[in-house]
């Protein structure tokens, strides 16, 4: 008896550290490149291009029971090809007539949402940050110091679009990776999070567990991997301008430097080249 007692709680015990051993392992996404037709940015995901990929699901809640199941369900896909990285996203939801889809300004969500954090530098340290609503209101900030600084002032040229059916609602991006940073290298390893907030609920659940009480955020993300052939952009922005003015006074006779009124006109170009 004592004997099966001693085997009972080692086992026990074993299957518990266990657990937490895998609770505690990075997810890894596995993407693949998109051939030969990359997906169109509609909202529906219905393009044969996503059929290549596994969908991940398995959130878990961060607020307000961290830790737990969320009350629902959410999937999502990641291709790429030699310009964009693609995110589908279905979030599942048992009363779809219950989705908040407020139309709000570009970084202001007043409703449901998802959300891509990917650290394609893979330092653990700094990610770019991507944000969609229902009413395809999208958000975009860069995230530093681990998590602890969020700069929402950041305004990317990317791409999204949703829909709302009977099983809730899809979000589906296009970024180009010319609006990333990452290093050369034929083999990518980049750092992922995906998140969801339920606005109803106050409810937000993440495909990376991040307990409320850990020390870091980028640090803690799941595993981008299978991104290969891809080369870091050269980034150069031109901006050209004329600035124009005229300024009116009282004129004076005999004098060809007060006619009453003067014209100035500038033209210039400022670029930025990294």
């Amino acid at each position: 008896m004592r004997l099966f007692l001693v085997l009972s709680l080692s086992l026990i015990w074993a299957g518990n550290l266990w657990g937490q051993q895998d609770q505690s392992a990075p997810r890894v996404y596995e993407t693949h490149h998109v051939n030969p037709h990359s997906p169109e940015v509609d909202g529906k995901l219905d393009d044969p291009a996503w059929e290549s990929v596994p969908w991940s699901e398995n959130f878990t809640q961060g607020s307000p029971n961290s830790g737990e199941a969320p009350s629902q369900d959410t999937q999502f896909k990641v291709l790429y090809d030699d310009k964009n990285i693609y995110f589908g996203i279905r979030a599942f939801d048992t009363d779809p007539e219950l989705i908040v889809n407020r139309v709000a300004r570009r970084d202001d969500f007043d409703a449901d949402w998802v959300e891509v954090n990917i650290d394609s530098y893979y330092d653990k340290r700094t990610a770019f940050s991507f944000t969609l609503s229902p009413a395809a209101v999208r958000g975009d900030e860069l995230i530093s110091n681990d998590g602890n600084d969020w700069d929402s002032s950041w305004d990317p040229v990317w791409y999204g679009a949703t829909s709302v059916d009977e099983k809730g609602w899809i979000a589906e991006m296009r970024i180009p990776l010319s609006q990333l940073r990452f290093a050369a290298g034929d083999n990518q390893t980049w750092g992922l999070q995906v998140n969801r907030q339920l606005y109803r609920k106050d409810e937000r659940s993440n495909w990376r567990f991040i307990p409320n009480n850990s020390p870091g955020w980028v640090s803690q993300f799941g595993q981008l991997k299978g991104i290969t052939g891809i080369k870091p952009s050269r980034r150069m922005e031109v901006l050209p301008y004329v600035v124009g003015d005229i300024s009116r006074f009282r004129p004076e006779a005999n004098n060809p430097f007060r006619t009453g009124q003067i014209i100035n006109s500038r033209l210039g170009l400022d670029t930025k080249f990294g």
